[in-house]
């Protein structure tokens, strides 16, 4: 049977992990590259000014990550895409854009 202390003892080590654990997992994803197949397949670019609107019309420059629905972080000069799994720039856009409510 276990105490009290022992319990204590335990609890420790694992609210230590927790709070390092998600600064771990963020340095683990990698950044999208234009040359990713699959920004290839979504138009993706670094900067929303370079998107090519021949190909995608309706684009405009007010269209970009940071006002995204799949950007994790507004506001941030970078963060995780919810479409890609990997890090976007701020400035940057893809034709999965959806705006953010």
């Amino acid at each position: 049977m276990t105490n009290r202390r022992e319990f204590i003892l335990k609890l420790v080590p694992l609210a230590g992990a927790a709070a390092v654990l998600p600064r771990v997992a963020m340095a683990e994803v990698p950044d999208l590259t234009e040359s990713d197949p699959m920004a290839i397949a979504m138009g993706f670019v670094l900067d929303t000014t370079r998107a090519n609107q021949a190909k995608y019309p309706k684009h405009t420059t007010e269209q970009f990550c940071g006002r995204c629905l799949h950007f994790t972080k507004p506001g941030a000069d970078k963060a995780r895409c919810d479409l890609f799994n990997k890090v976007v720039p701020h400035h940057g856009w893809c034709s999965g854009f959806s705006k953010r409510p």
